[in-house]
């Protein structure tokens, strides 16, 4: 096996560089040096910036992968909303001073500036304020012939409108996917109710909830 060189060791880190760093390596005429080990030495020796000046042996491309792991602490109410649903109940927190129930739960209240410690539990229904029908699925190179509905969902008593304005002030909503109805009987408004799965198959997520189902559909 041939022993790689210094020149060679500097093309192929330069082949690797990043379209416009390539392009400032050219305007100083260094792309035109690959493979010529005395000239890679004489153009590197020059001092460009006033960084220390690079040597040959010093542009070793080296290739790895970084592999991150983060956790992210869920903190105390959140924790509580995530138990919950894995017992089939959502979990909100009350404010004593707007009357608003907030879900996901939060312990402060950003309409009134006051902490928030009573909770309460939601029956889940609630109703669609907006959707979109998805013919993508976990394989975006197949069209789905049945769409996904997704949909986002405001959960009653969560939210209230300005009678001034007709502005919706709202505290309590999810996203998540509509089943049991046709794409073409979907609408802003509809009522919902959530279904659950098995109690062996929750984890502690939102997707223990398997999907929002209408009223109607549900015997209501």
């Amino acid at each position: 096996m041939s022993k790689a060189t210094p020149a060679k060791y500097t093309q192929d880190y330069l082949e690797q560089l990043p379209q416009d760093i390539k392009r400032h390596l050219t305007s100083y005429e260094l792309a035109g040096d690959f493979g010529k080990v005395e000239e890679w030495r004489s153009s590197l020796a020059k001092k460009y910036t006033d960084i220390d000046v690079w040597a040959v042996e010093d542009l070793i491309l080296t290739r790895w992968r970084i592999i991150c792991r983060y956790e992210h602490a869920a903190g105390a109410a959140f924790s509580r909303f995530l138990n919950g649903l894995k017992q089939g109940k959502i979990l909100g927190t009350k404010c004593n001073n707007c009357g608003r129930v907030m879900i996901p739960p939060r312990v402060f209240c950003e309409w009134c500036f006051t902490d928030v410690s009573d909770w309460v539990e939601h029956s889940g229904t609630g109703i669609v304020s907006t959707y979109s029908l998805s013919h993508i699925g976990t394989d975006p190179g197949v069209r789905l012939d049945k769409p996904v509905i997704v949909a986002v969902i405001w959960f009653e008593n969560t939210f209230r409108t300005l009678a001034s304005s007709k502005t919706v002030l709202h505290a309590g909503g999810i996203l998540h996917r509509l089943d049991g109805v046709e794409p073409d009987k979907v609408n802003v408004g509809l009522r919902v109710k959530p279904v659950w799965k098995p109690f062996e198959e929750r984890v502690g997520s939102i997707l223990d909830i398997d999907y929002f189902t209408p009223l109607e559909a549900a015997g209501k």
